[in-house]
Formats: C-alpha cells, sequence, structure tokens
C-alpha cells in the first residue's frame, strides 16, 4: 500500500473512532462494522484471513514492546474446514489482569491505562475486537482468551462474545488455569477465510514483520503443520 493511501486510511479511521467517541448513544457494531467492512480490511475471504492474523499480531508487538519485552510470538492458523480457519497467537508480553480482558478483546475502540491494548500499528484501538466480531459473525463462534501476569500462580482463560447492540462483552466461559508461561496473552479466533501462497500471503506479511522488526522472533505453523521460525536478526 502506497504511503499517501496508508495515512489517509488511518486518518479516516481516526475520524471514525472520534466520531464514535463522541456520540455517547449506544451503537450497533455489527452495523458499524459492515459500514466499514471494507476500510477495516474484511471485505474478501482472503483479505479477512491475513488481516485478522496482522491486527492479532500488531495487538501482541505492542503489548511487549510497550512493557520493554522483547516479543517472542507463535502464530498458529488452522484448518477447520472448507471455509473456516481457527487463528492463534501467542505472546510473552505481561499479560492482562483479569477484569480487563474480556473489554479489551470484546470491546470495540476500547483503550485501557492497565495495558496498552490501543495498537499503535493497527486500527486506532479496532483491530482485535474487529477480529473477535468478525469470527463471532461468519462462524457463530466465540474466542478464546488466556492471559497470565507474572505474580499469579495460574491463568486466566475466558470465552467470549460481542454484545453487538451495547458494544459490551459478552463471557460465555471463565476459569483459571495451569499454563506453562511465566506471563503472556493468547487469542484464538474462529474465522471464515481464504487462505493462500505468494506475495499477499500470511508467511509473506510474517516475513515482512520480522525483516522490519529484527528485535522480534516469530514462530508460524501454517495449515500443512510445519513450524518455520523467524529468529531475531
Amino acid at each position: 500500500m502506497p504511503l499517501l493511501d496508508h495515512f489517509r486510511r488511518q486518518n479516516h479511521l481516526a475520524s471514525i473512532a472520534h466520531e464514535l467517541a463522541k456520540n455517547q448513544k449506544e451503537i450497533s457494531v455489527s452495523e458499524f462494522f459492515e459500514k466499514n467492512k471494507q476500510i477495516l480490511g474484511f471485505d474478501s475471504l482472503t483479505r479477512a484471513l491475513i488481516t485478522s492474523v496482522k491486527e492479532t499480531v500488531d495487538n501482541s508487538l505492542d503489548a511487549c514492546e510497550d512493557a520493554g519485552m522483547l516479543p517472542e510470538l507463535m502464530v498458529k492458523v488452522e484448518k477447520s474446514n472448507n471455509t473456516e480457519y481457527i487463528i492463534t497467537v501467542e505472546d510473552n508480553g505481561p499479560g492482562i489482569v483479569k477484569k480487563e480482558v474480556a473489554n479489551v478483546f470484546g470491546r470495540l475502540l476500547y483503550g485501557s491505562r492497565f495495558h496498552t491494548r490501543a495498537q499503535r500499528r493497527g486500527q486506532q484501538g479496532i483491530g482485535v475486537s474487529a477480529v473477535v466480531m468478525y469470527g463471532q459473525i461468519t462462524t457463530g463462534k466465540a474466542a478464546k482468551v488466556r492471559s497470565k501476569i507474572s505474580d499469579e500462580d495460574t491463568a486466566y482463560e475466558c470465552e467470549l462474545i460481542l454484545d453487538t447492540k451495547k458494544n459490551r462483552p459478552d463471557i460465555i466461559r471463565e476459569d483459571r488455569i495451569i499454563w506453562d508461561r511465566e506471563h503472556g496473552t493468547s487469542i484464538e479466533v474462529n474465522i471464515k477465510g481464504k487462505y493462500i501462497g505468494g506475495k499477499q500471503s500470511i508467511f509473506e506479511y510474517l516475513k515482512g514483520v520480522a525483516i522490519v522488526n529484527p528485535h522480534v522472533k516469530i514462530t508460524f505453523i501454517p495449515p500443512e503443520g510445519t513450524p518455520i521460525v523467524f529468529e531475531r536478526a
């Protein structure tokens, strides 16, 4: 995408965000999503899959960097059926406190002073929750989020959806579980998409992320199942 077009897109998204923030009335986020599907990056199955990976990866990178940590990400794309995929992105960031998890991932345009998930790289705070909503709309399935902070022995895990009328998270299930990480966050989303190779592929996107961010380590597990590791430079 040309630099000028990129800035225009970001400015447009910012204006959308400010307009929604200005209007304190309840909005239908599903209606908002439908009207802005193209600008958000979900207007085709191929683009939707790549956008979903990009937004969750951007979210994790920002979380790690805000905490001054060297990012280490695992990105997994599994084929569920002919048109559905399961995307999992796991990071070694600081984690999110329990009371903030649902809002961070299940509320459009949510910013938190406890954990900066407003995505400097992403969609002005729209990104990761838009992925959760896209998955919910296209597959009817909840997203699964797991997070652990360093001073806790167990991780908090929940399955959630968005209340698209009130722009609020709706927790379907929650639990405390043993997780072999000191700290970090994982999100798993079922989405409708199309996986492709070539220049517009997830592999090429992650390769580009690794080149631009040489301090990042990314392990990519594609649908074929053989892990690809982009080591730190």
